[in-house]
């Protein structure tokens, strides 16, 4: 079972490969995702094709290196998605500091909301660093390694995975994938196959089922029809319709 595993999903794998200039997968803009979870998702971006040594390595079909280049991609952008969630948590709480200062000497020294200050908008304490605008997103590259878009960078790591025969990793990696964002659909899709070859057919069925709800927020995105081949061959699949085999 795990031979014949590897030599189906290492073709799927190939394909990727092949196409790394086109659409692979859903983007994950995790900031903007978390924005709003009923937000409805009417495009899919597209995720450019990174410069690093992650992606030279599977482009070179050095899936050893790569599969350790982008996990330490993935860790690194994690560190640095931590790294800007305190500094929002700090700026908030010198914000708040800074504010109860104000009201506090305002109160001490006798003044009254009526009078001089009756009207007056309230007013932002200066020297408090802003939280507009900070966002994983902001984040930048460097060549050798890329500290962002953690789900693509599990996503790639899974794929490695798949070539070298690790398929339980890579069901592990294409989870944590989906675990970080939920519109990745091809990790999905990817997940559904190993459940099934592996005789999981409920988990599978589980997997066709968020894809379905991926596309239904699709609509007119450029991603449409490769999430429309996938549920349908993962559809077929789980009915028995088409072989993995």
């Amino acid at each position: 079972m795990r031979k014949n595993t590897k030599r189906f999903l290492s073709t799927i794998a190939i394909a990727a490969a092949m196409s790394l200039a086109a659409p692979i997968a859903a983007a994950q803009d995790e900031a903007a995702e978390s924005e709003s979870e009923d937000r409805v998702l009417d495009t899919v971006e597209v995720v450019g094709v990174q410069n690093d040594a992650a992606m030279a390595a599977f482009r070179a079909g050095d899936f050893e290196t790569a599969e350790i280049e982008f996990l330490d991609n993935a860790m690194c952008a994690l560190r640095r998605e931590r790294n800007v969630r305190a500094s929002v948590d700090s700026a908030q709480i010198n914000s708040q500091r800074a504010e109860v200062f104000t009201n506090s000497a305002i109160t001490d020294s006798g003044a009254s909301s009526q009078g001089a200050n009756a009207g007056a908008g309230q007013t932002t304490p200066t020297g408090v660093a802003a939280t507009d605008g900070v966002a994983v997103r902001n984040l930048r590259n460097t060549y050798d390694r890329t500290c962002d878009a953690k789900a693509k960078q599990l996503y790639f790591a899974g794929l490695s995975q798949i070539q070298l025969g690790k398929t339980n990793e890579a069901l592990r990696s294409f989870e944590k994938a989906t675990a970080s964002s939920r519109i990745l659909y091809d990790a999905h899709y990817k997940i559904g196959l190993i459940k099934l070859l592996t005789g999981d057919t409920r988990k599978a069925e589980s997997e066709l089922r968020k894809m379905e709800g991926i596309l239904e927020r699709c609509r007119d995105c450029e991603a449409k029809q490769e999430i429309v081949d996938r549920i349908d061959h993962l559809s077929k699949a789980i009915n028995g319709e088409v072989s993995l085999q």
